[in-house]
């Protein structure tokens, strides 16, 4: 099951909503798997913002399912902005990042070592000798802060342990939808080790991907825990049962968001942000399918008003409009 929360209250209609499959979700962690198979200690992913990416590697980090034969302690670390950083200061910042307290009195090699014990205890816990560090907005890292990170992998393998970092960047966090992160930044050895493999992480780019999606809240989702009660079920239950799906409103959703995108002029080669698609769902299954005691599928009106709500069109201009430093 992709998501089922304990609370008296649906997780639907909680602020922080759980995060429900995606094929691109999938294709990650059949990517992290291929570079662990082929012993690089990581990866590099690539999306542009609001696809997803972040909620991707938490879905990762809490369904464990798809490490298959392979045990791991997986955890999360969000990059800060920092316009430099010090020799020792790069363990401090991981450290805090994990939520782990540290001396000021410490030296960098001490709080280095720190960082390794902790990883260790985490593996211990996990029953692993392996650790995953899925490090969000990796654009904010400094190449050197790369090197930290190959002093930590070496002190780690030298007694038996495997660290692999899934560094995840996006691509257009200065407003250049062509930007990309290149690979004259690392040097060989640091290349090597976490960025020969690479993966592009995109949103739903087609109309069965998007139905792949919607099955998920027919099929994969559960509210209350082990009631097998789906969550497009507990908002629709007389439609669901008598044969409505929400992935049978795919086409009409695709084509809904077609028409807003030609009318504000928008290119017609597009992919659509897990943002704006997770939002247009909740507001359907949340705010249209309950209020309707004849409900049997979502009208025209209802799907424009969802995409309204989800932002849609703002979201899409402002990936077109932004330039970063007023350029």
């Amino acid at each position: 099951m992709d998501a089922h929360i304990h609370e008296d209250q649906h997780p639907m209609l909680e602020l922080l909503r759980p995060t429900v499959a995606t094929r691109e979700i999938e294709s990650l962690s059949n990517a992290i798997l291929v570079a662990l198979e082929a012993s690089y200690r990581g990866i590099g992913v690539y999306a542009y913002a609001r696809f997803g990416k972040s909620q991707a590697a938490e879905y990762l980090r809490l369904h464990k399912e798809w490490l298959g034969r392979h045990k791991a302690a997986i955890l999360s670390f969000l990059s800060p902005l920092a316009d430099k950083r010090t020799d020792g200061s790069f363990a401090s910042t991981l450290l805090t990042g994990l939520k782990v307290r540290t001396s000021t009195k410490s030296t960098p090699d001490e709080r280095m070592q720190q960082l390794a014990s902790f990883l260790i205890e985490r593996c211990h816990a996990a029953g692993s000798k392996l650790v995953i560090i899925m490090v969000d907005d990796a654009n904010r890292l400094k190449p050197t802060d790369y090197e930290h990170l190959v002093t930590l992998d070496n002190l780690l393998t030298a007694i038996g342990y495997y660290l692999f970092i899934a560094s995840i960047f996006q691509r257009d966090v200065t407003g250049f939808t062509n930007e990309s992160v290149t690979q004259s930044e690392y040097p060989p050895h640091v290349h090597g080790r976490f960025f020969v493999r690479k993966h592009e992480f995109c949103g739903v780019r087609t109309i069965e991907d998007l139905a792949y999606y919607l099955s998920r809240y027919d099929e994969s989702t559960e509210w209350p825990a082990g009631s097998g009660v789906s969550f497009s079920r507990h908002f629709a239950p007389l439609a669901f049962d008598n044969g409505w799906r929400l992935a049978h409103e795919a086409p009409r959703l695709w084509a809904a968001a077609e028409k807003l995108r030609e009318a504000s002029r928008l290119p017609s080669t597009w992919t659509w942000p897990m943002k704006s698609i997770e939002g247009t769902v909740a507001y359907l299954l949340t705010n249209v399918a309950p209020r309707n005691p004849d409900f049997n599928g979502f009208s025209d009106a209802d799907i424009d008003a969802a995409l309204d709500a989800a932002g849609y069109i703002e979201l899409e201009l402002s990936r077109h409009t932004y330039g970063h430093n007023g350029i």
